[in-house]
């Protein structure tokens, strides 16, 4: 199974990754892109998303994701210069630290009350 990383601006703190199937989505995780950032460095994350950094059996360095809900469990495992990378044309888009520029909050509590009706 194949996993998409995407990110928008206009959702700055959230990274999602959709889960593809046969060419269907089959789940879509989201979380944030500073425990992304942090996982690239450490072990990060408690609770339904952890992450941590570590070689291979050939030196490679490699990333393990763990998503839990209940009832379910996924493992992956992502090169970590190809997530460094991707992590790094994120804050391109939008800085580490900018996010607040970028987060439009009458947007967002529209579509929560929007939601709610």
């Amino acid at each position: 199974m194949a996993g998409r990383f995407s990110y928008r601006s206009d959702r700055p703190f959230e990274v999602r990754v959709a889960f593809v199937s046969q060419g269907r989505t089959v789940a879509t995780w989201v979380f944030a892109r500073e425990l992304l950032l942090a996982g690239l460095r450490g072990p990060a994350g408690e609770g339904n998303v952890r992450m941590r950094p570590f070689r291979d059996s050939v030196g490679l360095r490699r990333v393990h994701i763990e998503l839990r809900a209940p009832g379910s469990e996924c493992a992956l495992t992502a090169e970590a210069t190809d997530l460094a990378a991707w992590v790094r044309a994120t804050s391109e888009v939008v800085p580490p630290g900018q996010e607040g520029r970028h987060l439009d909050l009458d947007a967002h509590l529209a579509r929560l009350f929007a939601e709610r009706n």
